[in-house]
């Protein structure tokens, strides 16, 4: 098991498939607002994107957003609500906490 420390906590990940990789065009919702975003790769318990305008100084790891599977918020395609659980150069990784049809 690897474990991460989130606020301050070392907490453990547990990775529950295999990530493949699946580059598409993404949305990030954060604090209210949407960042255009690439997915890296997925699993059946999170994502990795890359998010060039996505504001980095503003977001912590254990921060709760929602990944949208479309470039469109109005269609409601695919949300998944995540924790962010690693910020890294213009990538973020995210554990998805539930998903919504």
């Amino acid at each position: 098991m690897s474990f991460q420390i989130i606020n301050g906590k070392k907490v453990g990940c547990r990775r529950n498939g295999t990530r493949v990789d699946y580059g598409h065009e993404c949305l990030l919702h954060h604090n209210g607002t949407n960042y255009p975003c690439r997915m890296v790769n997925i699993s059946l318990s999170g994502a990795l994107v890359s998010a060039q305008d996505f504001p980095f100084a503003n977001a912590r790891l254990g921060d709760t957003c929602a990944l949208l599977l479309c470039t469109d918020p109005t269609l409601g395609i695919g949300e998944y609500t995540s924790r962010i659980t690693r910020l890294g150069p213009s990538i973020i990784a995210l554990y998805f906490l539930s998903i919504d049809f």
